[in-house]
């Protein structure tokens, strides 16, 4: 008897407790969805009709696609340098040349090698006649003739490299545009292929380029219009669109980041955008037109579940609603407000 009397008293115990916490969690119910307003610190708002977009913005600068590093391919003293830094060149330009003087002498030195090599080739062909017409050419007599065939098919190759150092020893430029740097500035120097360095650059071939890390960068693609707008011309943004998106990350970077480009259809003829301005690229993703919204503070979020306060007399009723374009001041309703509502920013 007794030991049934303590399990009922357990049992009692174990209700009261159960009571008292569904008793309490109605009441942080009833708080959530009812509150009291306060005119000296509640803020009372009504949802706006208007456009919005969902867009990324992403700092960059300006390169270009047209760009030529140019350097001989042969050493040699620096004669001649036809351009300064600045200057516009054509296509197939002249921008420099080395000494031929030396390359001259060099090329006739191999064509004398060759005529050597000739002689001698001959002469062995000449003293074997006789065995390869009689079909008795033996391994040692076929290895002669083929060593006389590879110093003369050398000689062909110097005097054909050497030509082609004469040929190589003017630089021209393989696009129009403008000279960027040149090193050395001034001829007179003997110079190596790793020495010299021209760089040209086609102003019309610019493009604006960012960086967009690996959780953005499945949120665009190639073909979202954007609007770039330059430190320079902050008052004069340009109409683009994504046309490169790179496949693998940049390298040297301390977090994975992937680089994009921005097409850039302006005439710079005038040379008003240069290499290296900065800016920021609005991507434009996705966008509302004639959209409830309402200000970013006045939306809560209670475990995923977004909610507003609809003002009641005295009173602010939890309502829920769904919600779609963010923007860093205002938050889309897609659902749950009919736009005519009194809406409350309860100050916490």
């Amino acid at each position: 008897m007794k030991i049934l009397l303590k399990n009922w008293v357990k049992i009692l115990i174990i209700l009261g407790i159960v009571g008292i916490i569904y008793f309490l969690f109605q009441q942080k119910q009833n708080l959530d969805t009812t509150t009291s307003f306060d005119p000296k610190k509640d803020q009372i708002i009504n949802p706006k009709i208007q456009d919005v977009t969902d867009e990324i913005t992403l700092a960059g600068s300006i390169s270009a696609t047209g760009v030529a590093n140019l350097h001989f391919q042969n050493s040699g003293k620096l004669i001649w340098i036809g351009v300064k830094v600045g200057d516009k060149v054509k296509k197939w330009q002249a921008i420099a040349s080395l000494d031929r003087q030396l390359l001259q002498k060099s090329l006739q030195t191999q064509y004398n090698n060759y005529r050597t090599q000739l002689s001698q080739f001959q002469d062995v062909q000449d003293q074997y006649q006789s065995t390869r017409d009689q079909l008795l050419v033996t391994d040692t007599v076929q290895r002669i003739l083929d060593r006389t065939q590879y110093s003369l098919n050398n000689s062909v190759i110097n005097y054909e490299i050497s030509d082609m150092a004469i040929k190589e020893s003017t630089l021209y430029s393989p696009i129009s545009g403008i000279v960027i740097s040149l090193d050395p500035p001034i001829p007179g120097a003997y110079i190596t292929p790793v020495s010299a360095n021209f760089l040209i650059v086609d102003p019309n071939t610019l493009y604006f380029k960012s960086e967009v890390d690996e959780d953005t960068i499945t949120k665009i693609a190639l073909g979202n219009t954007s609007q770039i707008k330059l430190d320079s011309y902050s008052d004069s943004p340009l109409d683009a669109k994504i046309d490169y998106i790179s496949f693998a990350p940049i390298s040297g970077q301390s977090s994975t980041v992937y680089e994009v480009r921005f097409n850039l259809p302006v005439d710079n003829q005038d040379l008003k955008y240069r290499l290296g301005m900065n800016g920021d690229a609005v991507i434009f993703l996705k966008k509302s037109t004639n959209a409830i919204t309402v200000p970013l503070d006045a939306i809560y979020d209670d475990n995923g579940q977004t909610y507003v306060y609809l003002k009641d007399g005295n009173k602010l009723i939890r309502h829920d609603i769904s919600i779609g374009i963010e923007t860093e001041t205002d938050v889309e309703v897609l659902s749950g407000l009919t736009g005519n509502e009194t809406i409350v920013i309860k100050k916490r």
